[in-house]
């Protein structure tokens, strides 16, 4: 497995693995028009080559031994509706998934420390956070592992459906 920064040539493998993971993991909750749309909306090449190209986002890819792209995490500022969040001096995790088919080899851990490494380094002690579903509850353990805890919830949407999520935060070591 290579970890390697998101360049304009990985952008289909990255979008194609973004678009199913997605599916794969939340599709079913969705009519198909809300899940088609949000897909259009964050995962179409446009939409990601846009991302990589924003010196705020900071992006990983995992690529599998045939070269495959098979993980993913986005982080950059904070933009989480919280009234301590500060967009300016504090990092957020806004994306991490692994295709189900590399579960349980350690690539999340790898990726959220990378997240973690680069947020701290970025903005210093300062606090992290990450956005995860309510009904996520293996999402909200692994995060609760590295130190991660809920203060909040807001409402994500996906096309004109509304999620329950919950706005967790990291106070590191210093913070």
């Amino acid at each position: 497995m290579t970890l390697l920064s998101v360049t304009p040539d990985l952008v289909p493998a990255l979008s194609a693995l973004a678009i199913d993971s997605f599916t794969e993991t939340f599709g079913h909750l969705y009519p198909p028009e809300d899940l088609e749309a949000f897909l259009r909306k964050s995962y179409a090449h446009d939409a990601l080559l846009a991302d990589i190209n924003d010196p705020a986002q900071h992006w990983r890819v995992v690529l599998d031994d045939r070269g495959a792209a098979v993980a993913f995490m986005q982080c950059g500022k904070v933009g989480l509706p919280h009234p301590d969040a500060r967009p300016d001096f504090e990092g957020e995790l806004k994306r991490l998934y692994v295709h189900s088919s590399q579960q349980g080899k350690g690539l999340g851990k790898t990726l959220l420390s990378a997240a973690i490494d680069h947020m701290t380094e970025r903005f210093g002690d300062a606090p992290q956070w990450i956005g995860v579903w309510s009904e996520n509850h293996k999402a909200q353990a692994f995060y609760g592992s590295f130190g991660f805890h809920r203060v909040g919830e807001y409402q994500f949407a996906v096309g004109q459906t509304l999620d329950d999520e919950f706005i967790l935060r990291r106070i590191p070591i210093g913070g």
